[in-house]
Formats: structure tokens, sequence, C-alpha cells
């Protein structure tokens, strides 16, 4: 039995920073010069790091790295007894289930300094049987000092299990603080739920206002929701806290992990960057179609910088997309091709009749997969396009290879009007590059 606590405030698949920058004004300068020296810099410097909500995991980490040793003595003027309620919890749903809290392995993910840890010891739970896993070493360092975990990794968190750990492994995974600004992916809860047990708990709490400002949060209870109704769990409860933190209400969710049972219909049978130098959008408008090799040069623009925003990819769809598929041949020729070509041999090797599939077409642009559908003998009247860029998918209307185009982004949670189990198969090409579509579940 293994009990997973995830407490402090981290994100995943991104190295630590061992030279931080020094640079004038930047947060962990600010850290170093004002934390636990000046009247009210923790205040200041914790408004910093959680309130704007494109701060990047590198600067959280860097400003964690600075702040550890003096975290929980400056935390507590903003967040006073801020594990408590997590300890409480979930002591409260084991004894409700008659399940021994001396027994269950638990795991402390974005452990942090292992605050969650010193509450759950205060309430009973074995020492032996919890461990804590933190991006941080500083932090990490600060919470084995405390020896309230018998075991610490250091490790991202996100839409993926950690290397070196299984499904299943553990009796309860909470989290406390983990949702904030640069920190991590909402992905993060069904990754939790992965590696909890049947009949295990998640408990995931986080300041209400995180909902209402940093983008992806905002749908955190959607999120829940669709993960009961696809069986993942059944929720226990959600709570308001109130004075979660100073003038600030908390938001806590607790979920009890399902026995995985298949629902719903059988397949086959009825029933949306910024640059160095210029702006892309302009060198897109500028460029794309008019010179020798320009397609090249605005598509590995596009693809290849790690950090572009999911924005400044739309607004270069926008402009791109009479010319995309002209420009995008030089690149990628038949880039849709294999796409038909698979999902014709896996259907007809499943027994499926083709023509009475209903498909669906994620990040579809302008109809490139539609095409080669049509070509295989797929039910054009039966495939749907999905897209976040109106400009695109009007290119794709005019195709005529799609029965229903619907915009709308797509990621973590299902797209409005779109229902769970609804489709036979569900295909996406290209949609993974920078800035466009996220891993998430």
């Amino acid at each position: 039995t293994k009990l997973i606590l995830l407490d402090s405030l981290l994100q995943e698949c991104l190295q630590i920073t061992i030279n931080m920058p020094e640079q004038n004004g930047s947060l962990v300068a600010n850290a170093k010069r004002r934390m636990t020296t000046e009247p009210g810099a923790t205040e200041e410097i914790w408004k910093e790091m959680v309130y704007d909500k494109d701060i990047t995991n590198d600067k959280v980490i860097d400003a964690y790295k600075v702040w550890a040793e003096a975290y929980d003595k400056d935390f507590a003027v903003v967040h006073p007894n801020r594990a408590e309620h997590m300890a409480v919890y979930l002591d409260e749903l084991v004894k409700q289930y008659g399940m021994k809290k001396e027994n269950l392995k638990i795991l402390d993910v974005a452990a942090g300094t292992g605050l969650v840890g010193e509450e759950l010891k205060k309430r009973g739970f074995r020492i032996q049987n919890i461990t804590a896993l933190d991006l941080c070493p500083d932090m990490l360092n600060v919470a084995r000092k405390k020896k309230v975990y018998s075991k610490l990794i250091q490790s991202p968190f996100g839409s993926t299990m950690p290397k070196g750990m299984t499904a299943r492994s553990y009796d309860c995974v909470i989290m406390c603080g983990g949702f904030a600004a640069g920190h991590v992916p909402l992905s993060s809860l069904h990754t939790m739920a992965r590696l909890c047990k049947e009949g295990g708990f998640i408990i995931n709490s986080m300041t209400k206002q995180y909902a209402d400002f940093v983008e992806e949060y905002k749908q955190i209870d959607k999120y829940v929701e669709e993960l009961e109704e696809e069986g993942t769990w059944q929720i226990m409860f959600r709570r308001i806290l109130q004075n979660y933190t100073k003038g600030n209400q908390g938001l806590v969710h607790a979920m009890r992990i399902n026995k995985k049972e298949t629902k719903g219909p059988i397949a086959g049978e009825s029933d949306a960057i910024i640059l160095k130098g210029e702006d892309l959008v302009e060198q897109t408008k500028k460029r794309m179609s008019t010179e020798n090799g320009p397609t090249t040069e605005i598509w590995k623009e596009m693809v290849y910088d790690k950090d572009i925003s999911n924005d400044k990819v739309i607004g270069a769809y926008k402009v791109w997309a009479e010319a995309y598929d002209k420009d995008f041949a030089v690149v990628h020729p038949n880039r849709a091709r294999h796409m038909a070509d698979f999902l014709l041999e896996m259907v007809e090797g499943a027994g499926m009749k083709k023509e009475n599939l209903t498909i669906l077409d994620v990040a579809a642009g302008t109809g490139l997969v539609g095409e080669e559908l049509k070509k295989v003998g797929f039910n054009v009247d039966r495939v749907t396009a999905l897209d976040m860029c109106p400009d695109m998918l009007e290119v794709a209307d005019k195709k005529g290879v799609y029965g229903k185009l619907i915009q709308s982004p797509f990621g973590t949670t299902m797209p409005n009007g779109i229902t769970a189990r609804s489709y036979d198969c569900v295909i996406m090409c290209g949609g993974f590059a920078a800035g466009h579509v996220p891993l998430a579940r």
C-alpha cells in the first residue's frame, strides 16, 4: 500500500539550471536580495512567483533553489498551516473506508521541503511508507533533514509517469500547491490516477484563484468530472477553503480510483510564437509563397522553437491558410497518405466496414488527411474535422471531404459539444509540435 503526496510547485520535463541568472530585477536576484532580509519581502516574492501567469518553470525552479532553506519560515507568513488540511482529509477518507493508515504507502509529489510529510507523521501515517518526489534537489535536502520520508525522488512530474515508477504502486496520491503558474500541468491529475491503486485516493489542493487566471487550470472542474465520467475515479468531494492564503480561497478535490471497466459503444458498431528578431506572422505575410525556399524557413522557425506560443502559431496559420497546401508540399510531400493507409489496414484487419465508421480528424488543418481518407473509400459524410484555426478549416470545407467541421482547441479536456465514446476512430497528423496540441491525456 502506498500514499502519494505532491506538495510544492513544480512542473515536468525541464532540467534544473545550476548556474542561476543574476541579472538585476530577475526573480532569483530579488529572492537572494530580499527574502528574509526585508519586511514584507516574502509576500512580494511569492506574488511575483505565483501571480505571473506567464512565468516559466525554469524561473520557478531557480527561485526555489535559492529559497529552499528559508522556505518554511517565509511561507508561514503567506500560508500558515498550509499542509494540515491534507493530512486531515486523508485521515478522514481512509477511516471512512476502513483502511489502516499505518499500512498505506504514500507518494508526496512536488513534496518541496516536506510540509505535507510533517503533517502526515502527526496524524499517524507511517514514515516508512511515505515517498517524497520533487524536481528541486535543494528543497528535497531540506525535507530529508526532517526525517518524515523513507524515500526521496528527484524528478519532474507531468503527463507521463516518472522514470522508474510503475502504475498502481501507491494507495493514495495527493498534491498540495502544485497547480500554480509555471508549476505542474493539469494533466498531472491523470498521472496521479495511474500511479494509484484501485480503491486508493487522490487529493489535490490549490489556491482557487489559479483556476480563474491560469489558462489550463480554468478547466480543472471539467477535467475532474470527465475523468469520473470515463470511469477513472469517483469524486468524493469538492471543497472551498476560506483564508487558504491571505485573502484567497483554496480549492480541494478528492477522488477514489475505480476498478477500470470498458464503458460506452464499441468501435465499428452503430449507434489551436514569439521569435527572436522579426515577428513570425509578419515574416509569413512577406515571404510565404513569394520567395524560393521560404516555406522551409518559416516551417523551421515555427516548429523548432520549443518556446513558441499557441497564439503565435494560430496567427501564422491564419495568414498561411490559403497557401498552406502548396507551400507545405515542398517540405512534406504526401504527408497525410500514410494516415489513410494505416487506418485502412487496421479496420480491414479488424473486419470493420470502412464506409460505416465515424472518424474524428484532430488538428485537421486544411484537410490533407480528409482528402486521403476519401481516396481510400472512407465515407466523407462520417468524417469530422476539428481545428483551432477558422481560416484553415475554411480551406478544408472547400474540398468537400468532411461531413462536419468543428472550430475548437484540443487538449486536456474534451471540446464543448463532443461527448465521450462518440467516434470509431480518432486520428491526428502533425498536431504534436511546439506551440500546438499538448500531450496531456
